[in-house]
């Protein structure tokens, strides 16, 4: 298994993505589905070594992402991993959760889910498994017809855990924006709300990993 594949299965009972950052419940696991070990180690050493406090504040201000992750690759040289390693292991990260322009979507798994009637319908488009949403994909939401919001980001047995960027229309009329990370359909951290020049952060729900 690859390692993408692999994180995002590790992801799938509840509680999944913490339990991936315990070392003890979550390496050797990890190490046993992935078909190649540099993977699985570069992996390692971003979500246990010294990198590890700033991917969590990573995590938890996705907005700045970019400004974190210079930390990260610092503190995965630290580490020992080469600047190539360094950046792979974080590439990892960002394509196992579908970070932008790290959304690598198979076309081979897509398909189109229909659900609801014409008061409220939803439709995702994406990487679908088991009949359930899962892999990159968009849940687009219509109300009375109408468009009212979509949500892009990685989804893990039809939950979503990963970058989630988010467009709605209030009142059929106003176009506001969110960007964030989530883990099991519920925003982590801060994420940031944008409606039109205006950007404010908002607390979502505690991460819970030291």
């Amino acid at each position: 298994m690859n390692i993408v594949d692999a994180i995002r299965k590790m992801c799938e009972e509840k509680n999944g993505f913490r339990t991936l950052f315990n070392k003890a419940l979550s390496y050797e696991k990890l190490c046993s589905l992935v078909d190649d070990k540099k993977d699985a180690e570069l992996f390692a050493t971003l979500i246990y070594g010294k990198a590890r406090r700033i991917l969590l504040m990573l995590i938890q201000d996705t907005y700045n992402y970019k400004k974190h992750a210079i930390q990260v690759e610092a503190f995965l040289k630290a580490d020992g991993l080469s600047a190539g390693d360094a950046r792979k292991a974080l590439e990892i990260f960002y394509r196992a959760f579908g970070f932008p322009e790290y959304r690598e979507m198979d076309k081979r798994k897509m398909a189109i889910l229909v659900d609801g009637d014409d008061h409220f319908r939803t439709t995702y488009t994406g990487e679908v498994k088991d009949g359930k949403e899962y892999g990159i994909g968009t849940r687009t939401c219509y109300y009375e017809g109408k468009f009212s919001s979509c949500d892009e980001s990685v989804w893990i047995n039809g939950e979503m855990t990963g970058y989630i960027s988010t467009k709605e229309i209030e009142f059929f009329a106003f176009e506001t924006f969110k960007i964030g990370f989530v883990v099991e359909d519920y925003l982590v951290g801060n994420t940031m709300f944008i409606s039109g020049e205006d950007k404010e952060y908002q607390q979502g729900v505690k991460l819970g990993i030291e």
